[in-house]
């Protein structure tokens, strides 16, 4: 899960979009700029279905130790043989199910909701009694592929959950095993008849009561499922802040696209000197998001809000593994600015959505932009900015990060230590200390997280609007000049 700190930190905290340790419980009795401060990654709170989806760079297929838990006997894993008379030399396509298949540990941990088990940061699934197969969420489709243990990338076939037997297999369940026989199910008469006979809610709510609620409900009380059960200015307030987070996102889109002179100052400061290598990347997320905010004001989306009390400093959040897409809402902290940049963050860390056409670009939170906390950076700002996080992460791209100013706004740093090991392809045990170090001293590895964290990406977004507005107004204004 991914949650915006300052707003709140979602299930990416996301989110959404886990595993990661639970952090400590911030004191509720802060200002609304404590608040902001104080923000913790999403999710943190519900590690089973935390936002942030941790990875690990491979290891060998005979690594066993990458499956087992510390405790595990030797031979808890087995690698189970691969009928290499099968496998064409030098192609994946070659492969087939066979060739992922796993032994399964006795101790191994139990599925979540989705049938997903994971073992220190991999993810396997059941593909028969007693067998598991390691899998990789892709990026662009969002579908779970096998994949070997030695693989950056998966090679094998797509494989898709049935909830009656609980197992994975490469074909999606049917409810007939003759094609002929399946029934043509009317959609819209069957919604129709279930709004009718729901006395409880106005709408269908997907998800409903589900293991992520449930979770939600051991935090924070929930008060409203849909716009519709918001107070009428609450709900408002969410519709005109979405509008604020589609201009962003849609001023940013035109500034990328006319290729403005500053545009590169503003890609240095928010993605260092090796901006150029992730400014493509920069830009399909803002698309994204540009897309997801326009979503989220459809007849869909706007079931996808709820309502939370609750006593952490958390303005919002979103479980990165939620395929519902939710936002939960602290009632507390449901103010102008402060909400629509916490929409905006939070939708970041989306990947696939029911009943959305747009992927989400699926960021992290591998660190914050708090101007209150710019204090505990080593480098001071050079310039000043209109928005103040340009100026901070100025500085955390020059390599002025420090472990006081990642602790300011949470004391789970898997997000972080993780992203760091996998790009540089060493071990997953670095302490806080030593990762900042080569966060520091490495411009391309600081490119490569900014690239794929949500708040770098947000407010580089509301900088390249402010670019564009500038650009707009002056253009305004030499034509009056010339008339």
């Amino acid at each position: 899960m991914s949650a915006r700190f300052f707003q709140g930190d979602l299930l990416n905290k996301d989110f959404f979009m886990g595993n990661t340790r639970k952090t400590s419980t911030t004191s509720s009795s802060h200002s609304l700029a404590d608040a902001i401060a104080l923000r913790k990654r999403s999710g943190a709170d519900f590690p089973e279905y935390e936002p942030a989806h941790k990875s690990f760079r491979d290891m060998d297929q005979t690594d066993v130790e990458a499956v087992r838990q510390p405790d595990m006997p030797d031979a808890a894993v087995i690698v189970s043989s691969l009928p290499t008379a099968e496998i064409l030399s030098g192609r994946f396509g070659g492969r087939t199910l066979a060739d992922y298949r796993l032994k399964a540990p006795a101790t191994l941990p139990a599925p979540d909701a989705l049938g997903l088990r994971v073992i220190k940061g991999r993810t396997f699934v059941d593909v028969a009694p007693g067998e598991i197969v390691q899998v990789r969420q892709t990026a662009a489709g969002g579908e779970y592929r096998a994949t070997l243990m030695s693989e950056w990338t998966a090679s094998g076939p797509v494989l898709f959950f049935d909830p009656h037997s609980k197992k994975w297999s490469p074909e999606r369940a049917r409810s007939s095993g003759d094609a002929g026989n399946v029934i043509d199910i009317d959609i819209d008469e069957l919604i129709r008849n279930i709004r009718k006979d729901s006395e409880k809610h106005s709408r269908v709510h997907t998800g409903i009561d589900d293991a992520i609620e449930h979770e939600t409900a051991k935090e924070a009380t929930l008060i409203a499922r849909g716009l519709k059960q918001f107070p009428p200015e609450q709900a408002a307030l969410i519709r005109t802040e979405l509008r604020v987070v589609e201009s962003v996102f849609a001023d940013a889109v035109h500034a990328i696209g006319l290729k403005y002179d500053g545009a590169s100052a503003v890609y240095e400061s928010f993605f260092g000197a090796d901006h150029q290598a992730v400014a493509q990347q920069f830009s399909d997320s803002v698309a994204r998001g540009l897309a997801l905010s326009r979503e989220y004001q459809g007849t869909w989306g706007e079931e996808k809000f709820f309502a939370v009390e609750t006593e952490n400093n958390s303005a919002a959040w979103m479980y990165k593994k939620d395929f519902h897409g939710r936002f939960f809402l602290n009632r507390k902290y449901m103010q102008q600015e402060i909400l629509g940049m916490s929409l905006g963050h939070e939708m970041l860390h989306t990947n696939r959505i029911d009943r959305f056409r747009t992927i989400g670009p699926n960021a992290a939170d591998f660190f914050y932009l708090g101007d209150s906390q710019r204090g505990l950076l080593s480098l001071e700002p050079l310039t000043v900015y209109d928005i103040p996080e340009r100026s901070v992460s100025e500085v955390i791209m020059r390599g002025g990060l420090t472990v006081e100013y990642v602790n300011a706004f949470t004391d789970d740093h898997d997000n972080l230590l993780f992203g760091i090991s996998d790009y540089l392809g060493i071990g997953d045990d670095l302490d806080l200390q030593t990762a900042v170090g080569l966060f520091n001293a490495n411009p391309a590895l600081r490119a490569h997280l900014a690239a794929n964290n949500a708040d770098s990406i947000v407010y580089a977004a509301k900088s390249m609007q402010a670019l564009h507005r500038s650009k707009t107004e002056y253009a305004w204004l030499d034509s009056l000049i010339d008339d």
